[in-house]
């Protein structure tokens, strides 16, 4: 589904250019292929239409670009590696009638897994990637910032460069959410949301998680006057969605109201294509809203 449920947020520097030739060279030299029999994970792009057909590798509307990534990873129990392995080692050590030394085991699991490889399960996702040349931001539809590198670097490995950085500020993003709270703040489109997290500032560990709470009473002040720091909060851009913004300016659990789903209800079933580009269209211009707006209240 093209919906963002996530966003790790990027900004190009100032002076570089997202050109899109260069980005569709990128991605055609990369397309994904299944894992071979020696392979444990591979990575390429596929049409964001779909796998089936020749369709392009990416889609280009009023400058903003979407692509999507495939992985397969294959999947090999740990519990079937191990019988595998200690099947192979008692073999080895009859034959040669002594036990093997650390260093043999280690070489005989590296082969077990080779062995395997070729009979294991493979898993599959899916990541997309939206880039923004209006606003020159990279957004990533994933909730771990290692995944969001490793597409990243997939792209940087054929266009040769890439000038990144994630988006941040100068004050840390719990001091400037513990403010709002503390404060009640109201924004223009954007307010605070019925669920919070909070995290001591020196022990980490110690955590509380409101859900369904007014964010101005008793018991979350409580919390911050002990030394809390709010580490996540929901937020509503009332423009129609809601979000889960964390300490590491990261979006998660974005959620679209109905009157923006519902905009592009009256596509047929084989106009599947037309209706993806017109999601894309409304959902590209709603976040963008909500990211310009989220930008300004915390800088």
């Amino acid at each position: 589904m093209l919906w963002f449920k996530n966003a790790i947020i990027y900004q190009l520097n100032k002076d570089y250019l997202l050109d899109k030739h260069i980005v569709e060279q990128a991605i055609n030299a990369n397309p994904f292929m299944p894992c071979g029999n020696t392979d444990s994970a591979k990575s390429g792009w596929v049409s964001p239409y779909g796998e089936h057909g020749d369709n392009p590798l990416l889609i280009d509307i009023d400058g903003q670009l979407l692509l999507r990534l495939k992985k397969e990873i294959k999947i090999l129990p740990s519990s079937v590696v191990k019988q595998a392995l200690a099947d192979k080692i008692n073999k080895q050590e009859d034959a040669l009638g002594r036990k093997l030394k650390k260093a043999e085991k280690l070489s005989l699991k590296d082969e077990v897994f080779i062995d395997l490889l070729p009979r294991a399960f493979s898993k599959y996702q899916h990541i997309w990637l939206w880039l923004d040349t209006k606003h020159k931001r990279v957004i990533v539809d994933s909730a771990s910032f290692k995944q969001a590198e490793d597409l990243l670097a997939l792209l940087r490995k054929e266009m040769g460069s890439l000038a990144l950085t994630p988006l941040s500020t100068e004050t840390p993003l719990e001091k400037t959410m513990t403010d709002w709270v503390r404060n009640a703040v109201v924004y223009p489109d954007i307010k605070l949301g019925d669920e919070v997290e909070l995290k001591d500032a020196v022990e980490d560990k110690q955590i509380v998680r409101c859900k369904h709470q007014e964010i101005d009473s008793h018991e979350i002040f409580v919390h911050i006057d002990a030394g809390k720091q709010v580490s996540k909060l929901k937020l509503v851009d009332e423009r129609g969605l809601s979000f889960i913004l964390n300490r590491d300016y990261t979006l998660k659990r974005i959620k679209f109201e109905g009157d923006i789903l519902d905009k592009n209800e009256d596509f047929m079933p084989e106009e599947r294509d037309r209706k993806l580009e017109a999601d894309f269209v409304i959902m590209t211009n709603a976040l963008a809203d909500t990211i310009n707006s989220l930008i300004k209240i915390i800088n």
